[in-house]
């Protein structure tokens, strides 16, 4: 079942708010229960129950985290998706706000995966 380009910008935008207000089961329904997750901070992450341990840790570590779209490409089930993301760093308390982009590619509507790309420098300004 491959989606819409529309399909898969509400889908985009269903994650970022469930993300938002830290949903975790949400946002666990969006994923395959096989989904792979891939970010420099934490690697490879496989299977939903990892995902969303992964999830609950950074809505843990950044409370006030916001995201929100800035661009989406799409071709059939892959999504290139540019995110602006702002918050207070949990060490320092300052404000960041930083751009990011993730490559999703879906199977069957759902995700099945996610590579998370962000400056070395931005992770700093959010865990700092």
């Amino acid at each position: 079942m491959t989606l819409t380009r529309s399909e898969m910008r509400a889908l985009i935008e269903s994650l970022v708010e469930a993300y938002n207000v830290k949903d975790a089961q949400r946002l666990s329904d969006f994923y395959h229960t096989d989904a792979r997750y891939w970010s420099v901070l934490e690697g490879w992450v496989e299977g939903l129950p990892a995902i969303r341990a992964h999830i609950e840790q950074l809505h843990q570590l950044l409370p006030d985290e916001q995201m929100s779209v800035s661009e989406i490409v799409t071709d059939g089930d892959l999504a290139v998706v540019e995110f602006a993301s702002s918050g207070s760093a949990p060490v320092s308390g300052k404000p960041y706000s930083i751009l990011f982009t993730e490559v999703i590619e879906l199977r069957d509507g759902r995700i099945w995966s996610v590579k998370v790309y962000l400056d070395p420098d931005d992770i700093s300004a959010v865990t700092g």
